[in-house]
């Protein structure tokens, strides 16, 4: 910097220009060489703009986009680029863009050429003091480093921070591989992620995963605050999936007491890797336990009960319906006796006469030759005794009007 008064800043930055006249329908005007970005165009005084106006791409020329008119005044300003070594600024730096491609970019360089692993690496290194301190301490580093052995341009991005010990050298947190994969780095500690949202409506998310195929969600695993929204201490893990054609829908949650619940009639647990060549499903798709309400739909009138329970366990499609009935009062009459009221209805199938086991405290010859059937298409269990001939019903004026019966009937729905 020639005819500069006082000690020459460093570094030093300088601007070139050059002049044109255009010719009738002139578009491309030669430079004497540019830094592809570094260039600003006027046309009569007036600002061009880069890829829209013209194009300055080579190195070398300047092409307008519409042709010059004859005596039409081209100014070309061409900026040298220059390198800060080891430049310290205090306070803020903002670098701004014109909202074109490729502004407002800070670039990191490393100029060695190298094909190592890790190699090639460039970092923004994060610096701070703590009370009393002479000099700064390491406190984070993000790196840009070479992931390969090859001659290619794969890179990685590595996230560093200090655990208190590292001193000048923190230690790799994150890595994003050049395969676009997500890496975290504990060492001999345990890696977590860690979500927190201080929500304030029970059920709301607090954080998820969601999946994309080609740009279109196909899953989701996200978890929710619970229903406690005083001590923010309870929350359920909900998973979505879609089906072609379909929206992401809400198939299984993992309730706030740990519960595994399908939130669908009709979802299952799929055991089709091992199905038999005769499976028809292998899908185990409900179980339930509760209680029900036997009934005397025939045999008696205006029957009384001392005891009148019944349980039942559904797995699938089998129940397993258990009852008692002891009466107190009602008359027997001479049909035969059917238990009403089975939690579901016994499945249409001609081939199937779904019986069971219990005991029966009324007439002393029929004790041990009874058996109850589930009747097809029914919620009701009949009441049978049989000869070596023979099956018929047990009326009503058979048993008397002391009856106690227990038993048991498994059967298809």
């Amino acid at each position: 910097m020639a005819g500069y008064i006082g000690n020459i800043p460093v570094p030093q930055g300088t601007q070139t220009r050059q002049n044109f006249t255009a010719t009738a329908s002139q578009t491309s005007f030669p430079t004497i060489g540019y830094t592809t970005g570094f260039i600003d165009v006027y046309l009569n005084g007036v600002k061009l703009i880069s890829g829209t106006d013209f194009t300055a791409t080579n190195g070398s020329d300047v092409v307008l986009t519409s042709a010059a008119s004859a005596s039409d005044v081209l100014n070309v300003v061409i900026f040298d680029t220059f390198t800060a070594l080891n430049q310290t600024f205090t306070d803020s730096i903002s670098v701004e863009g014109d909202g074109t491609f490729d502004t407002a970019v800070v670039t990191v360089e490393n100029t060695t050429k190298e094909n190592t692993e890790g190699g090639r690496e460039s970092r923004v290194r994060f610096r701070g003091f703590k009370s009393g301190d002479v000099s700064p301490h390491t406190l984070a580093e993000i790196q840009g480093s070479h992931d390969s052995t090859g001659a290619d341009q794969k890179g990685d991005l590595i996230f560093k921070t200090n655990d208190g010990s590292d001193n000048a050298a923190p230690t790799e947190a994150l890595r994003i591989g050049s395969d676009q994969r997500l890496f975290m780095t504990r060492g001999d500690t345990l890696a977590e992620i860690s979500m927190d949202a201080n929500r304030s409506g029970a059920s709301q998310s607090i954080g998820r995963f969601n999946y994309f195929w080609n740009g279109t969600q196909v899953a989701k695993i996200e978890a929710l605050a619970g229903s406690d929204t005083t001590n923010k201490d309870d929350g359920e893990l909900r998973f979505q999936t879609r089906e072609s054609g379909s929206a992401l829908a809400e198939r299984w949650r993992i309730t706030k007491e740990g519960h595994f619940k399908a939130m669908s009639n009709g979802l299952g647990i799929d055991f089709s890797a091992t199905e038999g060549s005769g499976a028809s499903s292998s899908i185990l798709d409900d179980y339930e336990e509760g209680t029900w309400t036997p009934n005397i739909n025939a045999g008696y009138t205006s029957a009384t009960f001392n005891i009148q329970v019944g349980t039942y366990t559904k797995i699938g499609n089998i129940v397993r319906a258990y009852f008692r009935v002891d009466l107190s009062g009602g008359t027997a009459v001479g049909t035969a006796l059917k238990i009403g009221g089975l939690p579901f209805t016994v499945k249409a199938d001609g081939n199937e006469y779904p019986t069971g086991f219990g005991y029966i405290n009324d007439t002393a010859s029929l004790s041990d030759n009874f058996f109850g059937i589930a009747l097809q298409a029914t919620t009701n269990v009949g009441i049978y005794t049989r000869s070596s001939t023979t099956v018929t019903g047990v009326h009503g004026t058979t048993l008397g009007n002391s009856l106690g019966i227990l038993y048991t009937v498994i059967y298809r729905v």
